[in-house]
Order: C-alpha cells, then structure tokens, then sequence
C-alpha cells in the first residue's frame, strides 16, 4: 500500500514535517535541577539536537549520541523514545523494540511511542504483532491520523481491504478534511485494484491541499496504472515548479516518463537523483530496474557501488543493495557483495541472510546450511523469509522432513503465504505423502476454460494489436519468472480501452464460476477462501518470442493464477511436441530434484487456464521464431 506514516517518530516535540501532531511528548522543566533531585541532561532540547544529526544524514552519530544518553540516563522514557527511532533508522530493529518497549515501561505519554513500536515490529517481519500496538495508539488518540493510516496499511497487506476502507471512511467522517486520511483511502483503494475510484480521492484531497506532494504522486500512480501515463506525465509538469524538487516527486516523474516511452530522459533523472541525495533509496532501486529493463549498456548498479565506496560503514546502503540483487536473483554478484559488506559492517542477519540465499542458488546447499543455522535464535530465525529459505534449502538438500518442517511452520503463521504452501507441496512430493494431492489437486484445480465470446471473428486479433502497443519494454523484468520476451508496465486490467475492459469483463465472469465449483472446505487452505466475490492484484500481458519461456514460478500475491493463451505459435520440425505448453507441478529446475510435471497443458487461443497461485507452474520453451502472446494475473478474494 502506500507510504508508512511516522517512519522517524516524534520525540519530545521532534515531529517530522507534514505529519499529525499529537498532544505532545512532555519533558517537564520540574525534572531538571531542583535540590536532591538528578539533573536530567538529555532534556528535550538536546534530543531535537540529536534528533537532527538523521536529517543532516549523520545517523552513526546520531546512533553513537543517544546510546550516550540512554547509558547516562536509564529512567528517560523520551531519551529511550528517540533510541528506538534511530536504531530502527540504522537498521537495529531488536534494538529498536527493545528501546521503544523501555520507552513505554518507563511512562513515556503519547501514542507517539506506540506508534513508533508498530513500525519497528513491521520492520522486523512481525505485522501480526504490529497490528494491536497501532490499535494501542488509536485507543489513545483516536484521532492520531498516523496510526490510523498505519493501520491501515497493514489490514491491506493481510488482504483486509474492505475493513481499511470502512476504519479510513469511518475516520473521514469525523475528519472530512483531513488529507492524510484521504491519502491513505486512495493508497488503500490502489492496493486493491481500484486505480479509478483511488483517483477522485487523490483529486479531493488535491482540492483541499493544491501542493500535496503525496496527492500529486499517488494521483500520478493511478494514472499509470490506468494506463493514462502521457497524462501522468502532464500532471508531474504542471506540478514541478512546486513539487520538482522532492526525491519521490522525481522518482514518480521518471516512472510515468519511462512507460510514455522517455526511457533516456528518465535515466538521466534518476542519475541526477540518486547523486543528489544518495539516501534516497527508491532513486537506487528505480535506476537498477530502469537499465535492467530497457537496455542501458552502464552497469546497473553504479550508484550502490558509488555509495558503498564514498560510506562504506553506512550499513543501510549495503542492505539495500543486498535487497536488490537478491530480488533480482543475481546470486553471484549477491555472494561478492556480502564479502565486500561483511569486511565494512560486518556480519550482520541481513548479510548473512543474503549469503546463505546466494550459496544455495549458486548450488552451495551444505555451505548455505551453515551459514542459515549461524541465523538460528536471531530475531530472523521465525520470520516468514527465513522460514522459506530454510525450506528451498532442505528440498535443495533432498531433505523432505526438514523442508516439511519449515514450510509447516511458515504455512502456520501466514495461511495466505503461497510460498509456504508451495514449499510444503513439494516437501510432501518428496516424502511420497499423499497430501501433496490433497494440497494441490492437479486435475481439478486447474481448468483450461474457453473464454466466452471470443471465437468470434477478429476478436482475437483486436485484443492482439492493442497488447502488441503496450509491450514498450526491451528485456524482462529481471525479477519475474519470464525469459526471452517483455511484460506489460502496472495493471492491465485499469487502463480504459474497450477491449481491455471487455476483456477483463469476460475474465471476471470465468473466474467467478471457477470459484463457485469449488467445493466448501474450511479445512483445505486454498477451498476455505472460497467467496462470493474475486478481486485482482495484478494484470498483465507477456510477450514471448523466439526461445522465449516463463521458468517455474508461483505468484505469492495470488490465490488464483491464470494464463489466458492468445497467441500460440505452431511447433516446428525438430521441436518437442509439448513445446510452449505450460507445465504445473514441475520443481523450479535451480532446485535440481530432477522430477517430472504433474501436469502438461497444451496452449489454445481464446482459451484461460486457471489454478492455484501456490501451485508451480512454468512453460516449456519455443524454438519456431514466431510470437507468444499471453494475459496473465492474480485475483484473491473479495
């Protein structure tokens, strides 16, 4: 969903621009000074002082000043407040809680405090328990616009959208001209799919605040996600006298400025950026995805390398590089880099994490063990990521009980993570367990289904030539499953031409009867999200061509996955029969276990298929040189 609201908290009077301000964080002058009473040098001005060391970009010393005053000053619940922050700033998050949780023991007043712990616990993978500590400072300030809107964005991120919606209405009522509530109803409403009901929101709270930099942007975003990027575009330059300025205002305008075509133009924006105010990490991430996707012959991670060399002690700048070759799954650059980050900070979880991921993918399971197990009893031990990754490696190791037990855990914890299910799938499959069947049912839950009204003539071929114009990209995204072809930018199913809505209008209609023939199963965890109503989390068109194919993937974000065939091009002499067929059941081929598909799907025009997100699905590659046009996405459950 949308930005977080209070990433660096208020402490005594420390509020950061453009948040709501509460009642106040109280450092009373009676605690400083009188006759036998200690004299309380970390008073609140001088924890503004400290406070301002992170805006100035000097959060080490920031770190270094407020370790000093807590030490000094045990019983300071503001001091302790301010440590919290900073220490989730430089990326302590154990520390953080434990600082924050100190803060509140020790009376400090507010929902300020709590706010900043839901925050750290969020930070540390823990949104089950950040959920109640917003509740916690709601029920002292209801009208604390920060935690509502934080809230917020956690009930999206469980899939609560509609209970977001109604709180953030509900809230707007009492606050009809509150623009940060308006901003966090249009963020909720664009997490769900809803770009074209989030866009009058972002126009209202643009009426009531002209210069909202997060209206403007956010209202740029639905744009683009409605297809009307050349309009996203116009909007960022009528505001750019005003807003230009603004790191997130020229990551925005880069964005709407690559998928109008003005990849260069973009590029040099971002460069601009990332060298005028390298704390900006988004800038880093969008310049590294923008020469990933569109052919830029630099090396798509200079300005991580350039930051790295100028702060080499910063450690936030190495995990967030660490962040992005792992999600971009360049393992052997990955491994190098937790060498070089591990000499400059040390060995920290997320550098450890991040080695033991690149040792497994790089076919290093025995060594990634060691290195996961080093990660046994830290605060990442337990998180879903670990959880995962500590299943991979155990099927990697062809240890199916370990990698049940893992995969168990995590499926526990979140029964909507599809990674989980996925992995304990496959734990079962080498176990020889039955329930792998139960879990995925290859023959009943996925259906090849004829999609209504388009065996008529030129119907195809239409929808063709409208996906043909948006395919502007030169590579794959490089953190998506396919290979060989390019993706579509934002949601497909938003953008307003005729044949895109009916399109989705006739999707709709097949998926909802697919749900209805399920059958009522609360114990099964894919049957017992059956509802009445289905919404989409994400659109898009893939454009294979010669030797292109998708590698077996799942799609964590989904519950039903799809594949709507539009273009199939013939197998040619020489090729295997099954080539360009989609593949369910396959072990993702890193994993090299070796097995079979469950499940061969040959490809028909006009014809959706349809299955479990959870499920492993992949395509087998073509060699006949002639196009691959597909639709694919996501829906959950209304």
């Amino acid at each position: 969903m949308g930005r977080r609201s209070g990433s660096s908290a208020a402490v005594s009077g420390l509020i950061e621009p453009g948040r709501h301000t509460p009642g106040g964080d109280k450092i009373a002058p009676d605690m400083i000074g009188t006759a036998g009473v200690k004299i309380v040098i970390y008073h609140a001005q001088r924890l503004m002082q400290i406070h301002a060391l992170l805006d100035q970009g000097q959060p080490n010393e920031a770190r270094a000043q407020i370790e000093q005053a807590v030490l000094h000053e045990p019983d300071n619940p503001a001091a302790w407040h301010l440590a919290g922050v900073i220490r989730r700033r430089t990326g302590d998050l154990t520390g953080a809680i434990t600082a924050l949780r100190q803060a509140i023991a020790a009376g400090q007043p507010g929902a300020e405090v709590w706010n900043s712990l839901g925050l750290a616990l969020e930070d540390s993978g823990q949104p089950q328990e950040a959920l109640p500590v917003f509740e916690q400072a709601i029920e002292r300030e209801p009208e604390y616009v920060a935690a509502l809107t934080n809230r917020a964005r956690l009930l999206c991120q469980a899939g609560e959208h509609q209970s977001a919606e109604r709180s953030l209405r509900d809230a707007l009522q009492r606050q009809p001209h509150s623009v940060g509530l308006l901003n966090s109803l249009g963020a909720t409403l664009l997490d769900a799919g809803r770009a074209d009901d989030a866009e009058p929101v972002y126009r209202k709270a643009l009426a009531l605040q002209p210069d909202n930099r997060v209206a403007t942007i956010r209202l740029g975003q639905a744009l683009r996600e409605m297809g009307q990027a050349a309009a996203a575009v116009q909007l960022f330059r009528e505001s750019q006298p005003k807003l230009g300025g603004t790191p997130e205002f020229v990551e925005a305008m880069a964005g709407a400025l690559t998928e109008s075509g003005e990849w260069r133009v973009a590029e040099d924006q971002l460069e601009q950026l990332c060298n005028q105010a390298p704390g900006y990490f988004p800038a880093h991430r969008a310049l590294v995805r923008l020469g990933r996707e569109y052919g830029s012959e630099k090396d798509c991670y200079r300005s991580f390398r350039a930051m790295a060399q100028q702060w080499p002690r910063e450690t936030l700048i190495w995990h967030h590089w660490l962040s992005i070759l792992l999600q971009y799954r360049d393992y052997a650059d990955l491994l190098t880099v937790t060498e070089t980050a591990a000499a400059s900070i040390g060995d920290t979880e997320q550098v450890l994490f991040s080695r033991a991921i690149a040792l497994g993918e790089l076919g290093r399971a025995e060594e990634a063990e060691a290195v996961f197990q080093r990660l046994e009893q830290s605060p990442t031990d337990g998180t879903q990521a670990y959880l995962s990754a500590r299943a991979r490696n155990a099927i990697r190791l062809h240890d199916g009980a370990r990698a049940e037990r893992f995969a168990a855990q995590a499926a526990a914890q979140d029964p909507l993570d599809q990674f989980a299910l996925a992995y304990l799938g496959l734990a079962w499959r080498l176990l020889g367990d039955e329930r792998e069947f139960w879990l995925h049912d290859y023959e009943r839950q996925a259906q090849q289904i004829a999609l209504a009204g388009y065996d008529r003539p030129g119907r195809l071929e239409e929808l063709c030539d409208v996906l043909r114009e948006l395919h502007r990209a030169r590579h794959h995204p490089p953190d998506q499953s396919l290979r060989g072809g390019t993706q579509t930018e934002g949601a497909l199913f938003l953008r307003s031409h005729p044949a895109i809505r009916q399109l989705r209008d006739a999707i709709s209609e097949t998926v909802l009867a697919y749900v209805s023939g399920m059958p009522d199963d609360d114990t099964h965890p894919f049957y017992r999200r059956k509802q009445a109503g289905v919404r989409f989390t994400g659109s898009w068109s893939v454009r294979l061509t010669e030797a292109g194919f998708h590698i077996v993937h799942i799609h964590q974000a989904g519950w039903i996955s799809s594949a709507l065939h539009l273009v199939v091009p013939p197998v040619k002499d020489g090729e295997p029969d099954n080539a360009g067929a989609l593949v369910l059941g396959e072990p993702p081929a890193e994993l090299a276990l070796g097995l079979p598909p469950r499940r061969i799907v040959r490809p028909k025009e006009g014809h959706l298929v349809l299955f479990p997100s959870s499920m492993w699905h992949g395509t087998v590659p073509f060699e006949g040189g002639n196009e691959r046009l597909t639709v694919a996405f996501d829906v959950v459950p209304a």
